[in-house]
């Protein structure tokens, strides 16, 4: 007789009551830094860059299917989330959550069950409201040619402010960006989410609390998305591409799968497509003359400009959902989980949703509370 008992999920331990909680960047730093010692001596490792350099340099599985992840692979992904998580206070509330328990036995030892509960909670609430896995995209409305309105309707936008829905979506992104934001392509365009549009309860949950952390009340709002041509929209799912806040004003990314080198030929040929891509629009059509094809071409190549038809910023990308999706980008990366080999298989626990549905009761006390006519475009033939 097979046993249907579900695992109990994980449940982290706080700091013992009267221990002071870190406040400011430097004791938050201190509190990362020991909790990251922790994971060291938790995994044995004893050079962390040179561990993270290694993970870097070999394809690892995209799936959080733990067994098939080393050790440095899972210390990369809980290093990226005490480095990269999105702000302070989630920052310090992991790194404390991490530091008691490591220094209990709740988690035991690499490779047991505890583990991998752990690593399902966190994965679930860092990397996956923001990857898609296989074919298909829960992350965007289906792709398509554009629709005989370039740039969307004139009353998508206020549409889409007063009631926003599947059905205003996309329509209000192709007028406030009438292109892909990275590559200038104007061929099937997806409206892609920041935040990822996902069903089932413990999803939701997690979603949920994302959303009013953005000060956001709907996937479907213009301010969580982003219109990306089908080719980048895959790579953005991926978490191999992502926005990023300079100076004020975003500007699109590659990520470099290594640690870092930014000599990679993968990485270079990838930021390469972009520049091609967009050098080729810049010289051919004069709805880009005005455009900056690269933030700095001597000091940052790899950072494009993002520009958006609608000059109205409150209806813009909303800053806070760029900087989870990022995050899941750079955790990820750290993770050695990247590439695209070992990506169909299971382990044994079920798949990833069933994984979500057994910790749904536990996400939310997992953190403390604390330009110019588009009409230009249309007669292109740009080869794409």
């Amino acid at each position: 007789m097979n046993d249907t008992t579900q695992p109990t999920d994980f449940v982290f331990l706080d700091a013992p009551p009267g221990t002071p909680v870190a406040t400011g960047d430097e004791a938050i730093q201190r509190l990362c830094d020991r909790a990251i010692e922790k994971l060291a001596a938790f995994y044995g490792i004893n050079d962390v860059d040179g561990a993270l350099k290694e993970v870097a340099s070999v394809s690892g599985p995209r799936r959080p299917t733990w067994s098939y992840f080393k050790n440095k692979n899972k210390f990369g992904f809980l290093y990226g989330i005490l480095t990269n998580s999105p702000d302070q206070n989630m920052r310090s509330d992991y790194a404390s959550k991490l530091y008691w328990t490591l220094g209990t036995a709740s988690l035991p030892a690499p490779g047991t069950n505890e583990e991998k509960r752990c690593l399902d909670l966190l994965y679930s609430r860092f990397i996956y409201p923001f990857k898609q896995h296989g074919t298909g995209s829960s992350n965007s409305t289906p792709h398509e040619s554009l629709p005989s309105t370039p740039g969307g309707s004139s009353t998508a936008l206020a549409s889409n402010a007063l009631n926003p829905g599947q059905g205003n979506f996309r329509s209000a992104l192709l007028k406030r960006d009438k292109v892909c934001l990275f590559c200038w392509g104007h061929r099937q365009l997806d409206a892609a989410h920041l935040i990822a549009q996902k069903g089932g309860v413990p999803v939701t949950l997690v979603i949920q609390d994302l959303l009013d952390r953005a000060g956001l009340d709907s996937t479907y709002r213009v301010q969580n998305g982003v219109l990306l041509c089908k080719a980048c929209h895959g790579e953005f799912d991926a978490l191999r591409r992502y926005f990023d806040v300079e100076d004020g004003r975003l500007v699109a990314k590659v990520v470099n799968l290594t640690h870092p080198n930014p000599d990679d030929e993968d990485y270079i040929d990838a930021v390469g497509v972009i520049q091609d891509t967009r050098y080729g629009k810049f010289r051919r059509n004069a709805y880009f003359a005005s455009r900056t094809v690269v933030v700095d071409e001597n000091e940052l190549p790899s950072h494009f400009a993002v520009y958006f038809a609608d000059d109205d910023v409150s209806k813009h990308p909303n800053r806070t959902a760029v900087s989870f999706h990022k995050a899941a980008c750079l955790i990820w990366k750290l993770a050695g989980a990247g590439d695209d080999d070992d990506d169909d298989f299971t382990d044994g626990g079920g798949s990833v949703d069933g994984v979500l549905a057994r910790v749904s009761d536990k996400l939310r006390s997992l953190e403390a509370d604390n330009e110019g006519s588009y009409g230009t475009l249309r007669g292109l033939d740009d080869g794409e």
